[in-house]
This record gives C-alpha cells, structure tokens and sequence, in this order.
C-alpha cells in the first residue's frame, strides 16, 4: 500500500460497517489504479470488492471512495465530487412523518432570503412514502434541503443540507445555522 494522508476520519466507521480495515480498502482502490480513476470507478470498484453481508452497500462504497480520495489528497472534508462543498445537520423528533414536515413548513413559511441571502428558487416541496423534502435556491447558487424520514415508531430523522458551496469556509457558518433551525422543532 502506498501511503498517502492520515488516516481518513470516517475508516474506522468504514471498517466498523463493512468488516474491511482501512488498509485494505486502500489497497484494493490502490490496486485498481485509484489515484487515476473518477469517483464513480473507484464507488463501482469498492462496491464490487463490499462483503455480501454489509447492509446498504451502495452507500458504504460511496463513503470508501470519499474517504479514499481524501486519502489521496483529491479532496477534502465536506467536498463533493464536483469540487463544491456541502454540509448538513440531523435530528431525531417525536411525530409522523407528515406532522413533523407540516411543522418545518409552518415554522419557515416562505422566506426571501436564508441567513442573508436572497431566495431564488422555491420553496419547493415533494415527497414519497419514504421520504418529504423541502428546499429552496438561493442567489449565490447554494441549496438548502430538509428532507423528513421515518425513524422507528412515533420518531423521525429531519435532515438539514446546504450544498454547492463553493468555498469551504462557508461550511460552518452552514452547520451552525441548520443546527440552529433543528432546535426549533
């Protein structure tokens, strides 16, 4: 194995998950010629290599790639694959699905503008049986996401995203305010 950075924050959850330590997983993505490969090849050759008994494996390849191209120096915490940044905040609340969302959208209303910048798009709101979502553009080309799921009987999981930052300074400042926005629920 070839080293690289510090050991990726996220490898011991990765190995806690999939059974595979984290050297192995850099060596397997090594061997494939990862340094070289786009992070869809390297989520594909993870999955490939993911123990049949790891639950949501798709999920667990994506977040070895992350973590590899971390490794290698590709990218850094909180950078999408397309270079931009992202960030979100969770909470666990008591309720349905649809009492919880109701809530978020009666406590947001329609907003002009998310912590100073100007709404341009939305908001918009969908939903399957799985999941409701909310969310709205705003002027400097970021999106704010809530998106409501059911999380055993009588709770759900709201989760809080901003993404397409596109600096990560920008990320905290981010946290704090969805984290903020969570309280009030």
């Amino acid at each position: 194995m070839s080293g690289r950075g510090a050991t990726p924050g996220r490898a011991a959850a990765i190995a806690q998950a999939t059974g595979v330590a984290w050297d192995e997983w850099a060596e397997v993505l090594d061997s494939a010629g990862g340094v070289d490969l786009p992070h869809k090849t390297l989520a594909e050759t993870a999955y490939a290599a993911m123990p049949s008994s790891v639950e949501n494996a798709g999920w667990w390849a994506q977040s070895v790639a992350v973590a590899y191209e971390q490794w290698i120096g590709r990218r850094v915490p909180g950078q999408a694959h397309d270079g931009t940044f992202q960030v979100s905040a969770t909470r666990t609340v008591p309720g349905s699905m649809e009492e919880v969302f109701d809530r978020w959208c009666r406590l947001v209303g329609e907003p002009a503008e998310l912590d100073g910048l100007a709404v341009t798009d939305g908001p918009r709101t969908s939903g399957t049986d799985k999941r409701l979502h909310w969310g709205v553009t705003l002027a400097d080309g970021s999106r704010g996401n809530v998106d409501v799921s059911p999380k055993g009987a009588d709770k759900v999981l709201v989760a809080a995203s901003q993404v397409n930052l596109s600096n990560p300074d920008e990320v905290e400042r981010w946290r704090s305010l969805w984290k903020q926005q969570l309280k009030h629920l």
